[in-house]
């Protein structure tokens, strides 16, 4: 523990982003370095009455570190569900690898397109990575298989030499002797490695001599066999070590939850069950790992109860410094803002107000246990009837909302029926269709559709003139955006589209003015093509700005 804390965060942050168990590990023992660094930090500030000692959890320093900790821990659960992801994803590839390949073996293909077509296969195979150990193994040996199979029916007699054969012959009798070697070797995650590489030299040398393959291929397996089982045994003991210190942890957990209930009024005993609690804290630290999976959640089990003990210690010693009043006070106003909230639901019944609440509530600290509870219980009842409101007023609104779909199906319906259609019946139906209001969101598409197919039916059918199908055309603007869940978001957003479209186009006018500069004192084509150009995007300006003039007017007439 000779490190500083900036040592601890340098270190920390270099193993941002590793790959490695070594790195991973490592960094994991910065981190425990850190844990007792605070917590003993922690233990001396909450043992100063006076309080002259800056806060541990306020130190900047400490942040960092904290926010350093979470990132690598973020980090590595990313990688762990990517890798999970990855593994399940190249053993489906693998599966469907080996049908290709039985496929292709059981096929009548010429033997010239037969071994191109297993080279490809092979080179696919071996390309992919991470699959999970169980199948990993099945999956090569089926491989392995297929590709004996293979060798031995096609190539064997066909394609290799005598000398081909004595040399493959030689290759994997080093193959086996190397992989018999392999039990020298301390590290299993590199015995995995070195046999995984061995497995596909395996592959790639070849076949050799049919009368000695039955004992070779016997011998390759042997060995290899013996070091699968190693490597089984290895995480099979790896897993008991981890199952029994998680029995430890599990029995540390259970006293603290014992220790937690002591009465510790007095300040002798208060002593001895803050000395109980450091003992369980060492014996926690000198226990070895448990499984990844379940490591967070029975830390954060433990160290609720040491959060909760010197919590309880924490109100004892402030008793006198009114500190307990004032959270009580605070507790007691927020109640009084939820109930209002609770009054005012009908007006604004958005969640965030009582979220921001609770948050409050968790950041005051206790108000003392003999009223702490008490307190809980009335704010939570403020809450829950925020909520229970809130829903009654959002099952109001949904059954608005089916009943405006009837009305708009039954106005849909009452339009088709119409024999005589004009003007003045479109915008008077568009107008009665828009002033009906929303309805249900899994509906609003489909009556949206139906609307607009009646409305280009009619308008296509009918002779109207250039200003009755604009106005037409800016009143469906308006009705779908006032129909919209919010509507004026919905008009904000078409203004800027068409705002952002003429200022395209005057940049692009600008533009054209400027390289029409470039031929002043010329004729020709180019020059009477960049003044057709100028003279449309004028125009166009000039059309966008009524469009968007107009589309105000109706949608604030809606």
């Amino acid at each position: 523990m000779g490190l500083n804390k900036d040592e601890i965060l340098k270190n920390i942050n270099s193993f941002l982003g590793a790959d490695n168990e070594l790195a991973i590990k490592e960094a994991e023992h910065q981190i425990k370095i850190f844990e007792v660094i605070l917590e003993k930090e922690i233990e001396e500030f909450n043992k100063s009455e006076s309080n002259k000692l800056e806060n541990p959890e306020k130190d900047p320093k400490n942040i960092e570190i904290i926010k350093s900790i979470k990132l690598f821990r973020d980090e590595l659960k990313k990688k762990k569900e990517k890798r999970k992801i990855e593994e399940k994803k190249n053993t489906e590839t693998k599966k469907q690898i080996l049908k290709e390949f039985e496929n292709l073996i059981n096929s009548k293909e010429k033997l010239s397109d037969l071994a191109s077509g297993i080279k490809e296969i092979k080179n696919r195979w071996n390309k992919i990575d991470n699959v999970s150990i169980p199948n990993e193994h099945s999956l090569q040996r089926e491989f392995s298989k297929l590709n004996e199979a293979f060798n031995y029916n096609f190539n064997i007699y066909k394609e290799l030499k005598e000398n081909d054969l004595k040399r493959n012959f030689s290759l994997k009798n080093q193959i086996i002797y190397e992989i018999k070697e392999l039990a020298k070797i301390k590290d299993i995650k590199k015995v995995q490695t070195e046999l995984k590489l061995l497995q596909t030299k395996w592959e790639e040398i070849g076949p050799t001599f049919k009368e000695h393959w039955d004992e070779i291929k016997k011998n390759y397996w042997a060995e290899v066999n013996l070091i699968q089982k190693r490597i089984r045994e290895f995480y099979n003991n790896l897993k008991t070590s981890l199952k029994e210190n998680l029995d430890i942890k599990n029995k540390l957990i259970q006293e603290a939850k014992k220790l937690v209930n002591e009465d510790i009024s007095n300040s002798k005993k208060l002593e001895s069950v803050t000395s109980q609690f450091k003992r369980l804290q060492e014996n926690w630290k000198k226990t070895g790992p448990v499984p990844r999976n379940i490591s967070d959640k029975i830390w954060k089990e433990f160290r609720s109860y040491f959060d909760e003990f010197f919590a309880k210690r924490k109100e004892i010693l402030n008793i006198e410094k009114g500190q307990l009043k004032e959270n009580y006070n605070s507790k007691l106003l927020l109640i009084e803002t939820a109930k209002k909230y609770v009054e005012n639901v009908a007006n604004d019944s958005n969640p965030l107000l009582i979220k921001k609440l609770q948050e409050k509530w968790k950041n005051i600290g206790h108000s003392g246990r003999f009223v702490e509870q008490k307190l809980w219980k009335k704010f939570r009842i403020q809450c829950d009837n925020f909520f229970d409101a809130k829903n009654k007023n959002k099952n109001a609104a949904i059954s608005k909302e089916k009943e405006n779909l009837k009305i708009k199906i039954s106005l849909l319906d009452e339009i088709k029926n119409e024999t005589i259609i004009n003007f003045s019946k479109i915008m008077d139906f568009i107008k009665r269709f828009q002033e009906v209001g929303e309805v249900p969101r899994k509906k609003s598409g489909e009556i949206s559709k139906q609307f607009d197919e009646i409305i280009s039916l009619f308008c296509s059918n009918n002779k109207f003139s250039s200003e009755e199908n604009h106005q037409i055309k800016r009143a469906v603007k308006a009705s779908f955006l006032s129909n919209s869940s919010n509507p004026d978001k919905a008009f904000i957003d078409e203004k800027n589209r068409i705002n952002k479209l003429i200022n395209l186009t005057i940049k692009e006018t600008t533009q054209l003015e400027n390289n029409l500069g470039f031929f002043s004192n010329a004729k020709g084509k180019m020059f009477d093509d960049f003044q057709v150009k100028i003279q449309k995007n004028n125009e166009k300006i000039t059309d966008l700005r009524d469009e968007l003039k107009k589309l105000s007017e109706a949608y604030h007439k809606k």
